[in-house]
This record gives structure tokens, sequence and C-alpha cells, in this order.
């Protein structure tokens, strides 16, 4: 092989291996997440109570409205959230979305595909979380 060759060689690798791993760290974070459509749901915290199906229509709509620029997968919190629904898909597979709502800066919305497991989260402004406050479900910050 001769010497430019092998530059080239070298030039490639260092530029591909760092866009590689950029790409696959960046993918799951750029593609939109497909959530499946909610049938029924009940609203667990800051009370407890089966949604009508004119919530669980909004909340459907809201999540299929959401579907990017939600964080890896794998979060966990230790903080209990303010407002909890926990969805039915079509198929009978849950949707667990909390909220963890603050006084000065944008709310935090959690989604586990999942009863128990990893977060997928987003900040929200409140004004953009209405849909997922039912009646009952808007408490003090």
């Amino acid at each position: 092989m001769r010497r430019e060759q092998k530059l080239l060689l070298v030039f490639g690798a260092l530029v591909l291996i760092p866009v590689g791993i950029i790409w696959f760290v960046t993918w799951p974070l750029l593609h939109a997440w497909k959530f499946p459509e909610v049938t029924a749901g009940q609203l667990s915290a800051p009370v407890s109570r089966d949604l009508t199906g004119d919530e669980v229509q909004k909340v459907n709509l809201w999540l299929q409205s959401h579907e990017t620029a939600w964080g890896p997968s794998g979060e966990k919190t230790d903080l209990a959230p303010k407002v909890v629904l926990e969805m039915t898909g079509a198929q009978g597979q849950p949707v667990i979305i909390s909220i963890w709502k603050y006084k000065k800066q944008d709310d935090i919305v959690g989604v586990q595909l999942a009863k128990g497991g990893p977060f997928r989260m987003n900040a929200f402004p409140d004004a953009q979380l209405m849909a997922l406050q039912p009646d009952g479900a808007q408490p003090a910050k």
C-alpha cells in the first residue's frame, strides 16, 4: 500500500468513526417516538378516578402530537410526580404519564411504556400540559 493510500485510510477512519458514534448516540433523540393509541385510562394522582372518553381522547391527541424531543430511555427519579395518568393502549399495552410541576421553570413529563419501567422525559410549559391535566388533576404548584 502506498503512503497516500494509508493517509487516505487514516483520514477516513478519523472522520467516519466519530461521525458514526455521534449518529448512534443522537439518533434515538432525534427520531419520532410512536406512542400507541390510548383508548382508556385513569387518573391515579393527585386523586384516583377513571377518565371520561373525552379526556382520554384529549390525552391521546396530545401524545400523538408530541412525538419528538423526548430524552433517552432509562431515566429514573425518586421524586413523586404531582399528576399520574395510567393509560391503556388499543392492544392493552400500558402508557403511564407522570408530571412533575415546578414554580419557576417548565414542568417535566415522563412517559413509561411498562409499569415501573424507565422514563423518557421532556419539559413543557404549563400551558401545553392542560390536556394532560383533567379536572381534579391541577395541583397547586
